[in-house]
């Protein structure tokens, strides 16, 4: 019977593993074979509704929308996008890029994890929501606060 729970222990975690190693981690923004002018209005959207990129800088931004922009009157002056030029083209796939190395690490930023923890003086857990910045920004605090007070040698508030 023990042989048999393992086994199918192993099994199930065989195929949790192939599952999590199918499923993409860092997923594009632009969804090769969708019409580009459906995905720019998506992503200002979202840009705008504030939740999938909470984490993004106003410069980033700044940076993002001009290149929306920019795309959208590229797509616009040639009609469509198979009517494109290979110049027009490559300034399309070069803003892409850009929108899509800066939005993708906002998003990963900006992901909320929630975790039971256990608050100083209780030994009752609370859950903890934090975006993965704001964990990244705590955990910088905490240890420039703790690198401060080693070398002056006493805590302050």
């Amino acid at each position: 019977m023990k042989r048999l729970t393992m086994a199918m222990a192993a099994a199930a975690l065989a195929l949790a593993m192939g599952s999590a190693a199918a499923a993409p981690k860092n997923k594009e923004i632009f969804e090769p074979g969708k019409p580009m002018a459906e995905q720019i209005t998506k992503i200002e959207a979202d840009l705008n509704g504030g939740e999938t990129y909470s984490e993004i800088t106003v410069d980033q931004r700044s940076r993002v929308r001009q290149a929306l922009g920019h795309m959208r009157g590229i797509i616009e002056r040639s009609g469509s996008e198979a009517s494109l030029s290979a110049a027009n083209r490559t300034e399309l796939f070069n803003d892409q890029q850009v929108v899509n190395t800066v939005l993708t690490q906002a998003r990963e930023d900006s992901r909320l994890i929630c975790r039971r923890e256990r608050v100083v003086g209780s030994n009752m857990p609370q859950t903890q929501c934090m975006t993965v910045a704001q964990r990244e920004r705590i955990k910088n605090t905490s240890q420039s606060s703790m690198d401060q007070a080693q070398r002056v040698g006493r805590f302050s508030n």
